[in-house]
């Protein structure tokens, strides 16, 4: 599907009309440049390149691997507001990929997220890890209730530092540790409305406390505008440096963002659906390219040569739908709803 941005309106009149099949814009000498004619020169070439890549990829589909992941051992541990007066907020956001310690449990871990108590479902801030070492007891696998967190290496904020082997924070003093899970994608290109868009690396917390979700996972598409006044990068660099009081031209931006909607959350229109989980059970996982027209051929092609065949019997089991918990294997617990 083609992009969605109306841009034949001022000040850009990008009036491309694919029916009238120009496919080249001729300058001429002593004939002023339009502006609608450089756009429309981009558009030319993207329509012949959105026709190209629309015979090869389905909407949406993975061109280069950006694979999406899912965790459900997403370690949570809740610690206090502040620490020694200090509001730890301040500084959360400097401990991501650090290594941080339990101060009597001896217990390590590498710090790889964190969610503030204002958007905490809980009202804690919490940070995500990965447990990397036990306890001094070789037992204790978890920071435990009321202990000091201690960094390995120095965190500074602001004009203040922490230094390494010193603690930070203070786990709550009752339930700190739970175990959450989240999603993440790797940077990669998709197909996206006819371009070949860049997807960067990018992590959605699903459940922050529980690893049973229930959700839809994939990318959320936005369309943007972006000027000179939106990202400085783009005022006249004539002398190596920003001009600004020379603005440059305006960019047209597909951004894609990695978000997780619910099961019963069916507008689409924006979004790309790349995992589906029920209760924690994976339904749907995309972990290949999704070919079109190319992919029907090859499938011609290869009944041509082999028909029908299959490579492994095709094996039926039966199972119980309702499950008595007292053994029979039934798939189903009561008032659960069935697929």
């Amino acid at each position: 599907m083609p992009q969605e941005t109306n841009l034949n309106v001022s000040p850009y009149y990008d009036d491309f009309n694919e029916d009238k099949n120009f496919n080249r814009v001729l300058f001429k000498p002593a004939s002023p440049v339009q502006a609608r004619e450089l756009t429309q020169l981009q558009t030319i070439l993207q329509n012949q390149i959105e026709r190209f890549g629309q015979h090869f990829f389905k909407e949406g589909a993975m061109v280069i691997p950006g694979q999406i992941a899912y965790d459900p051992l997403y370690y949570a541990v809740e610690v206090n507001s502040t620490f020694v007066g200090v509001p730890v907020s301040e500084y959360l956001d400097q401990l991501v990929g650090k290594v941080i310690r339990g101060a009597s449990s001896g217990v390590e871990a590498t710090v790889v997220n964190y969610v503030l108590s204002t958007n905490s479902d809980r009202g804690n801030n919490t940070l995500y890890v990965k447990y990397s070492k036990s306890g001094s007891d070789f037992a204790t696998e978890t920071f435990q209730d009321g202990e000091n967190l201690v960094t390995a290496s120095d965190i500074e904020y602001g004009l203040s530092r922490i230094t390494a082997n010193n603690p930070f924070a203070t786990c709550i003093p009752s339930n700190a540790t739970s175990t959450g899970c989240a999603a993440s994608i790797q940077e990669g290109v998709y197909f996206i409305r006819g371009f070949f868009v860049k997807v960067l690396s990018q992590t959605v917390i699903l459940d922050q406390y529980d690893a049973t979700p229930n959700y839809r996972v994939g990318l959320f598409v936005s369309e943007n505008i972006v000027t000179a006044y939106d990202d400085s990068s783009l005022f006249d660099n004539a002398k190596g440096f920003s001009n600004f009081s020379a603005p440059g031209a305006d960019r047209f931006q597909i951004e894609t963002t990695l978000i997780k909607k619910g099961l019963d959350e069916f507008n689409d229109e924006n979004f790309v659906e790349l995992m589906r989980l029920e209760n924690g059970n994976l339904q749907k996982f995309v972990k290949k390219t999704d070919y079109n027209l190319i992919r029907d051929e090859l499938a011609r092609r290869t009944y041509d040569e082999s028909g029908d065949y299959y490579v492994k019997p095709f094996q039926v089991s039966v199972k119980e739908s309702l499950n008595n918990r007292l053994g029979n294997g039934g798939v189903y617990l009561p008032n659960q709803k069935t697929a």
